[in-house]
């Protein structure tokens, strides 16, 4: 069981305690950590015949790619984050065709859907195809994410070993940035754009959701619908802790409702596997639209009876009758961070409780509790104690009321680092596990 968690010098001294602790014994195998790892397998490497003229190269990348071919070239849907992964995917395109790109088309402007655009476009100079709305970063340049980055989200400094999946992906890996990105030829400023290319009948359709650039990809002829990023085998990102601006949940849903009228019957999406069959891609689809529009519902109707996000996230659950779909799982997004990010939407920071119009600094909080418990040591024994009755959270917490004031107190790195990797493995949200563990790591070496 020790292999889980590097062998430094200080976790020696905490040893006594943690043989003694479930946390050795059941929290590096959880029930949601034994379903995370299985839901690799969604990402095993594969170039898929989604149907005639149509493939999916999947597990080369957090995203997949989707090369379409017609009578005299090829159309191409999303091209991953990086040059490399982009090579690799071509390099298998080729034993299937090696005709000529007419087309690229980038279903939105998320970094790992853009990267490789130069790879598939070589010389054959195609049209390039967004929503007007399309840029590189999804902030403006002028605003940082002060360490919030995609990397704790994705697990992108941890080792393989640690690193299950990325929820949506096996992984994020980026190479130089903006070195395969092509800027659009061609834009969508309305509701729907229709062109051919290479004898391909193509519909694209705005439909804001995770990004509000996001288009779907329509080919009427052959029934086959692009849903980009509206649409994954995992509860949706409906805010991304990495730190973007709000996402609306009422157009996610609607999105999803426009993609269900064109009556689909094979799903490619830009993560994840596709679905075939008019029947399989009905269930899915409307199992999705009635997920996210059951919480956005039941969020709304708890705000107006007054109630306030802490009390929204104890409240506010999937049906049952959803809460077991395989599309709905919480392997990326979450239903918490769904109802918060609803809320304040909505209604801003303010939770409506005069107290936090001016509250403490974190500091003078942290400060005044240590003392009415009576010091430190006292702190660090009831958080002790926590770990040791499963309450890694508390434990977490009254880690946190020491750092904040001392963030080198050893005992507190350390007693959070156990706390973190604890909680992250119970995860089935690889967004939060990678989190946890990342941060854990950064403690371990802190503390080291």
């Amino acid at each position: 069981m020790l292999t889980s968690i590097r062998m430094i010098p200080w976790l020696y001294r905490l040893l006594p305690m943690l043989l003694m602790t479930p946390l050795f014994l059941t929290a590096q195998e959880s029930e949601n950590l034994q379903r995370l790892r299985e839901h690799s397998d969604e990402f095993r490497k594969d170039i898929i015949e989604v149907t005639d003229g149509v493939y999916l190269a999947i597990g080369y990348a957090l995203a997949n790619v989707i090369m379409i071919e017609g009578d005299d070239g090829l159309i191409i849907v999303d091209t991953t984050e990086s040059v490399a992964a982009a090579t690799e995917i071509k390099t298998e395109f080729d034993k299937i065709t090696t005709k000529s790109v007419r087309a690229i088309i980038y279903t939105h402007s998320h970094p790992d859907h853009v990267g490789g655009a130069s790879v598939f476009a070589g010389a054959d100079n195609p049209e390039v195809y967004a929503h007007e709305k399309a840029h590189r970063e999804n902030l403006p340049s002028t605003v940082g994410r002060g360490g919030r980055g995609g990397a704790n989200q994705f697990g992108m400094q941890l080792a393989d070993s640690e690193r299950l999946n990325a929820g949506i992906g096996p992984k994020l890996v980026f190479g130089p940035q903006g070195q395969g990105y092509i800027a659009p030829t061609q834009t969508l400023d309305g509701e729907r754009m229709t062109f051919e290319a290479a004898g391909i009948r193509v519909e694209l359709v705005y439909a804001p959701g995770e990004t509000d650039d996001q288009i779907y990809v329509w080919l009427p002829e052959k029934r086959v619908l692009m849903p980009g990023d509206n649409f994954y085998r995992a509860f949706p990102n409906i805010v991304a802790i990495r730190g973007v601006p709000l996402r609306r949940a009422d157009h996610w849903y609607q999105s999803l409702a426009k993609m269900i009228a064109e009556q689909p019957a094979y799903l490619a999406p830009s993560h994840t596997r596709p679905i075939m069959g008019a029947a399989q891609v009905n269930t899915a689809l409307t199992a999705y639209h009635d997920g996210i529009k059951s919480v956005y519902d039941q969020t709304i109707a708890g705000m107006n009876r007054g109630l306030r996000p802490d009390e929204l996230v104890e409240t506010v659950k999937l049906p049952p009758e959803l809460a077991e779909n395989p599309y709905l799982l919480e392997f990326y997004g979450t239903v918490p961070w769904a109802v918060r990010a609803i809320y304040a939407f909505h209604l801003g920071w303010f939770d409506g409780n005069a107290t936090n119009l001016f509250p403490l600094s974190n500091a003078d909080r942290a400060a005044r509790l240590v003392t009415l418990a009576g010091g430190d040591s006292n702190v660090i024994e009831a958080a002790q104690a926590a770990l040791q009755e499963n309450e890694y959270q508390w434990a977490a917490e009254l880690a946190d009321y020491l750092l904040t004031n001392n963030p080198s107190q050893q005992d507190a790195l350390r007693i959070k680092a156990l706390a973190l990797r604890a909680i992250g493995a119970q995860q089935i949200s690889a967004n939060a596990r990678n989190w946890y563990i990342t941060s854990a790591v950064a403690l371990e070496r802190a503390a080291d």
